[in-house]
């Protein structure tokens, strides 16, 4: 049975978003699994590498949407995205001067509480607007299908501010 079990709570009904969450929860599976099976050092921290990776796409997506439909909470929100990195950055950086089980698998529980915390509290505060802005049809108008793998999306993600820039390509090179 998965560390974490993925459930109907946890959606926020944008597909692009609950796609990215469900790719989070994922790896962070993932990573537990990799533990209590005794998988190598080195092949968990790259599990966690990419958590942290996929987190900063997800973030990326968020505040597009944010930016596109003027969720008037997007400051508070884009705060507690900063304090998600810092955190998910502190955690990896603590998974990787573990040297014990027992400590790992403490990072793992902050890592569910973390995603728990983040995907049932502040993400559902925002399900009601992006719904009356008609987000559906804002995903339609990025031209990229919101159920497809993020590789047709290209982002940037400048370290340390809360700006980000985000391009959608048509499947130019």
């Amino acid at each position: 049975m998965p560390f974490i079990v993925w459930t109907n709570r946890m959606r926020v009904d944008v597909k692009l978003l609950d796609n990215d969450h469900k790719k989070q929860v994922l790896l962070v599976n993932e990573l537990h699994e990799g533990l209590v099976t005794g998988r190598a050092k080195l092949a968990l921290e790259r599990i966690f590498e990419e958590l942290v990776r996929h987190t900063r796409i997800h973030i990326a997506h968020e505040e597009q949407i944010f930016a596109e439909t003027a969720y008037p909470n997007a400051a508070v929100h884009i705060q507690e995205h900063d304090r998600m990195i810092e955190r998910a950055e502190y955690l990896y950086a603590r998974f990787k001067s573990g040297s014990r089980l027992s400590g790992y698998l403490v990072v793992i529980n902050q890592l569910e509480d973390w995603l728990f915390s983040h995907i049932q509290g502040a993400d559902q505060r925002y399900i009601a607007h992006l719904k009356a802005k008609g987000i559906d049809s804002i995903l339609a108008a990025w031209n990229v299908p919101t159920g497809v793998a993020l590789q047709r999306m290209a982002f940037e993600v400048r370290a340390g501010s809360a700006g980000l820039a985000f391009e959608a390509w048509n499947g130019a090179s």
